[in-house]
């Protein structure tokens, strides 16, 4: 019996899915400098956790040779190691575009990427993550095959921060995120001054939306804020 429930219990562990971890940091005066023809982008950090070993480099190199055969992380640069939740992660750094476009006319040029959508009448600048969905699913696939695992991404958490590097006090217009660690549920006015910064979390809802993992479908987005035009740079 009780190695009847030993191999039950290694069973469900090889089957559950492992978590990864998701960060990066949004500078104003890069959303200010974006056009219709520059592109810049933005590093955003993904986590991807120790599987076997504890041995940093055995890891980092296992999943190097992964991602080579993705289709959308090829270019991505190993950060460094480091212990979370009980967990240890190699941490990989994205190129994430950053464009000037109606993210729900344009297509993706990227596996993830932020974009800003100006409002016509207001003048406000609303800003959006976009997904592509079917690399997070060409990369679930490399994992399986790996590491015998599904990569969970519906819960990871991202969390953005939005900096303020302009030289004038800013103001965003946040709703349905944890903004500092509590639960925003209505439309709310931030105030950061110079060299401010908030941090943002997806609702989970938003998250198992963005981070959904399908082999059809093209882009998901969703919007991180609004940036209001009522003050200068």
């Amino acid at each position: 019996m009780k190695i009847r429930l030993a191999v039950l219990t290694g069973i469900m562990l090889l089957l559950a899915a492992c978590g990864a971890q998701i960060s990066s940091e949004i500078y104003l005066a890069d959303l200010d400098e974006m056009s219709d023809t520059d592109e810049l982008t933005t590093k955003i950090l993904i986590g991807l956790p120790f599987i076997e070993t504890e041995d940093c480099d055995a890891e980092t190199q296992r999943y190097q040779n992964l991602l080579k055969r993705s289709k959308g992380f090829k270019n991505i640069d190993f950060e460094r190691c480091y212990a979370a939740d009980y967990s240890n992660y190699v941490e990989f750094g994205l190129a994430a575009p950053m464009r000037l476009v109606d993210p729900y006319e344009t297509s993706m040029s990227g596996t993830f990427e932020i974009i800003r959508h100006d409002d016509a009448e207001s003048g406000n600048h609303h800003i959006f993550i976009r997904s592509n969905p079917s690399a997070l699913c060409d990369l679930d696939k490399l994992v399986i095959d790996e590491f015998w695992q599904s990569l969970d991404l519906n819960e990871v958490s991202p969390l953005i921060r939005i900096s303020n590097d302009l030289r004038s006090p800013q103001t965003l217009i946040l709703n349905h995120v944890f903004v500092n660690g509590s639960p925003v549920i209505e439309a709310t006015e931030y105030v950061l001054e110079r060299r401010d910064s908030v941090e943002v979390v997806l609702s989970d809802v938003t998250t198992a939306w963005i981070f959904d993992k399908s082999c059809n479908i093209s882009s998901r987005t969703a919007q991180l804020g609004t940036w209001t035009t009522d003050s200068e740079n």
